[in-house]
Parts: C-alpha cells; sequence; structure tokens
C-alpha cells in the first residue's frame, strides 16, 4: 500500500465524514479523493513525467497544501515543502537543489520563473487522466528541507513505505479513530504536523488547520462532542499554558516532540490540560520516530525521552561502534523500516549517517537504562569543551528550565581566551518575572559542577527559531553583546 490508500480506503468506508477543515470551509473524505485525482491529472498533463517533483508553497495552512502534496505522491512524484517563513534567498536554494519542476502556490512569485500552479484556480477544472503514473512502496515521495535560520538547506529523502510503516508503528501508540478532531497547531512545512494531519486522515479522524498558531486559535476549535487531539512542539506548548481557556479541559490527547519536558513543565502541562494524556515522542528528521513516554511512565521515567517506539531498535554505541553497558553514555543508533533514505545530493553526508547499510544515527549521545528507557544526554557537535572540560547545553538548560520564571533557555559556548569558550546562557523570561539572574545562578551551583555553571545570563525578547520551531543555536551567538560580562 502507499500513503494514499489508506487515506481512500476511509473514504470508501466514510465517504460523508469530514477529512479536512480550515476557516476556508470543509471537505469530506469523498471530495477529498475526487480532488487530489483531479490535481494529479492536472500535474501530470502539464508535466508528463514518471519521476517529478512539485514544491509546495503556502503562506497559511491551506487544504490545497494537502491535496497537492497527496495528489504528487500518488503519482510517484517527490513532494518539497517550503516553509514560507525562510528568507526568500534560502527558498531559492530548496528549489534549486530540489530541482522542482513545478511550484504549487496561492500567489504569484517573481522570485520563481518556472512552472507554476495557483491551488485554488486549477482545483476549479474537473479534469481527469485515465493511465497515469501509480507510485510504489519504495517511491519517494517527501523531500524535505531541515536547517538553522543560516546555512545551505539540507534535503532529506523519504519513500512511501517510510510513512505507511510509520502508520502502522502509531496505531499501537496512539490510537486514533473516525470522528476524532485532531488540530494542526503548525505550518505543513514542518513534518511532524504534515505527518499528523496524514495519518489522521489515514484513520478517518478530522483535521483541523490553523492558518496562524496562536492560544486563542486552538481554543476556539476545540469541540466538546469530539475526542480531541492536538499537536504541537513545546514552545508552542508554552504560549498555550500562558493562556487559561475553559477549553482545555477539553483535550484528549497531546502530542507533542521537539525538545523534551521536565518535571515541573509536565505538572504544569498535566495540570493545564487536566483530562488529557499528555504523550512526548523522540525522533529526527533522518530517523523518524525513536522513542515514546507515555504519560502512565511517567512517574519512575520523567527525564527520560521514553522507550524505543514500536518497530524501533536501539543500540548505545562507543567510537568503536561497540555497545556499551547500560547507563553509559554512547552515540544512538537505531534500525527501523521508518528510517529515511538519505540527503539530497549528499551522498557522503548519507554514508556518515548508516554503519552496516542499516543501523542509523543523528549524533545524539545517550544512556539507556536496564528497562529499555532512553536519556539524552546532548548532542557531539554542540559540545562546550571550557577550560579543557566537555559540557553537555543540553543537561545545563534542564536545571535552568527548573525555575519556573523562565519560559524557555538555550544554553552556548562562547570564544573566550581564558577558558577558550564558556557557558553562557539566554533567557526568555515569562512576563512579569524577568531579572532574576541570581536565582538562576543559585540554582545552577546547587545542581550543576561549578565548571558546567553559565559564566553569563542573557536577556533575550524572542529566540530565533528554526523550521520545525527549535531554537537556533548557531543564531545565538549574534545576539551575545560583544565585551558582555565578568569572567569568573
Amino acid at each position: 500500500m502507499i500513503i494514499l490508500d489508506w487515506i481512500t480506503k476511509q473514504a470508501k468506508i466514510h465517504p460523508n465524514e469530514i477529512a479536512l477543515k480550515s476557516e476556508y470551509g470543509t471537505i469530506t473524505y469523498d471530495e477529498l479523493i475526487d480532488k487530489i485525482d483531479i490535481a494529479a491529472s492536472l500535474l501530470y498533463k502539464r508535466k508528463p513525467l514518471t519521476d517529478g517533483t512539485i514544491a509546495i508553497y503556502f503562506p497559511e495552512n491551506h487544504m490545497e497544501f494537502v491535496i497537492y502534496f497527496l495528489a504528487a505522491s500518488s503519482l510517484g512524484w517527490k513532494a518539497v515543502p517550503i516553509d514560507p517563513k525562510l528568507p526568500i534567498e534560502k527558498a531559492k536554494m530548496i528549489l534549486e537543489d530540489s530541482e522542482a519542476d513545478v511550484l504549487v502556490s496561492d500567489s504569484q512569485h517573481q522570485w520563481w520563473d518556472g512552472e507554476m500552479f495557483l491551488a485554488g484556480q486549477e482545483l476549479s477544472y474537473t479534469f481527469k487522466m485515465e493511465n497515469i503514473p501509480k507510485a510504489t512502496p519504495d517511491s519517494i515521495f517527501y523531500l524535505g528541507y531541515t536547517s538553522g535560520t543560516s546555512g545551505k538547506p539540507k534535503g532529506f529523502i523519504r519513500t512511501q513505505e517510510s510513512w505507511t510503516e510509520s502508520f502502522r508503528n502509531t496505531a499501537f501508540e496512539y490510537k486514533l479513530r473516525v470522528g476524532d478532531q485532531v488540530i494542526i497547531t503548525g505550518s505543513l512545512a514542518h513534518s511532524l504536523f504534515l505527518y499528523g494531519t496524514l495519518h489522521a486522515l489515514s484513520t478517518g479522524s478530522t483535521v483541523e488547520l490553523l492558518d496562524h498558531f496562536s492560544a486563542e486559535a486552538t481554543a476556539g476549535r476545540i469541540r466538546n462532542d469530539k475526542r480531541t487531539i492536538v499537536y504541537v512542539v513545546p514552545t508552542m506548548l508554552e504560549a498555550l499554558l500562558n493562556e487559561s481557556y475553559p477549553q482545555w479541559e477539553a483535550v484528549d490527547l497531546i502530542i507533542s516532540s521537539g525538545s523534551k519536558w521536565n518535571v515541573e513543565r509536565r505538572r504544569w502541562i498535566e495540570n493545564t490540560f487536566s483530562n488529557a494524556e499528555c504523550i512526548e515522542f523522540y525522533g529526527a528528521s533522518e530517523l523518524s520516530f525513536v522513542s515514546i513516554l507515555h504519560q502512565d511512565a511517567v512517574s519512575t521515567k520523567v527525564d527520560s525521552v521514553g522507550r524505543p517506539f514500536t518497530g524501533v531498535e536501539v543500540s548505545i554505541r562507543d567510537d568503536q561502534l561497540q555497545e556499551v553497558p547500560y547507563g553509559e553514555v554512547g552515540t544512538l543508533y537505531v534500525r527501523s523500516k521508518m528510517v529515511f533514505k538519505g540527503y539530497q545530493n549528499l551522498p557522503a553526508e548519507t554514508a556518515n549517517i548508516f554503519i552496516d547499510g542499516e543501523w542509523a544515527t543523528a549524533g545524539d549521545l545517550a544512556r539507556m537504562d536496564e528497562e529499555g528507557y532512553i536519556y539524552l544526554v546532548g548532542r557531539a557537535n554542540q559540545m562546550i569543551i571550557s577550560g579543557g572540560l566537555n559540557i553537555y547545553p543540553e543537561e545545563v538548560e534542564r536545571v535552568i528550565q527548573l525555575v519556573s520564571a523562565v519560559e524557555e533557555c538555550a544554553v552556548i559556548g562562547v570564544p573566550d581566551i581564558y577558558w577558550g569558550e564558556k557557558v553562557v546562557a539566554f533567557i526568555k523570561w515569562r512576563q512579569g518575572q524577568e531579572g532574576r539572574d541570581a536565582l538562576l545562578k543559585e540554582i545552577c551551583l546547587q545542581d550543576l559542577p561549578k565548571y558546567k555553571c553559565p559564566k553569563e545570563f542573557i536577556t533575550v525578547d524572542e529566540f530565533p527559531y528554526t523550521v520545525s520551531r527549535k531554537i537556533a543555536r548557531k543564531e545565538l551567538i549574534h545576539l551575545y553583546p560583544e565585551g558582555c560580562g565578568n569572567r569568573e
């Protein structure tokens, strides 16, 4: 089966169920399949290719994004979502690197001189072709791009099977069903929200697309008469936690990925969404799902990112690629049918990801306990060397996040003549809680060796983010005031 087959099956069983909702309207499962067929015919008529590439660029979440994405994938084409928040120069880099044959958007763009589809206008036709190409499970359907706010975007390639296998495994971890309401709070250009959308459609659920994320918009979509699932990243959760809406009590399931919740955050989340099961999972663009932490395991495993996801094998290895004993730190490798195919046009980097042709790593350092629960230590490429000692930013951040006055934080190493690198923490305070640096310093000294404690705390109003709403660490150095601070 390919991805569209899962959704077509739901359309045959529940043709009149609502598939997609946005502020622009609703479409049923039967209508969705019809529009996908039209879009596929139009794409193939304009570009009769068996291996085409379509780029998708919308300033907001539109139903046409989903329609054209599925239409292209049904043909065996690659779909390339482009984040609308990227600078135009980055978008052009992605179009060039992906060798896009056509761009689908809601308006013309002067920076693109290739083939163009105006989404709403094109789908007004009822043209359908017979005998058009059909994707296979091995077809590459998704070419996503991941990067910080600087550097050249890097494309990662996925096959149909990597996501249909994810559908199967997700069914064991959290069960969605016909009639459930799944609220997609973030951009479809981000793989978490795109996967959440397609997985929900594969189960017969109704997908609610937010045009722009806000706590108010999220609350406005929640219905008491539906089982409600909300997909978020932690930065969005912070915004939801800062607002008090009675609708939060109607949420049944919170699904989050992107960074780890600490014990204080989880307690706050569980109190705010008092009737919801709160699930965290850890994954990567290259690896897909790695682990999952269900609420029933939190009492004893709160610092863990969970046990391996269904269908995933995990191995913690040393520099000689030998497995380390339980409790020892090493590089985390995974083996599953959900991992990516490789990087676009980067064979050497792809080779660095895999060992033995089947075990893959994203470079995370971790340890595993005897019950199989995984604890992340950090990323090898983010390690700070200060005074000759190794420091992982994540372990410092976990301590700082214990302070409820802190909304977000990030720790980096800043070049220093004396230390080599000094530990600097960037802090975004909760409203009205600013300027509590002395408390942070005290907490760090209590819970960390002195050499791991930040030498400086820098207050920021907002953080720079990557496409996936993670803090863009490489950009933080530009927020560091030259000549700031005193050596300790």
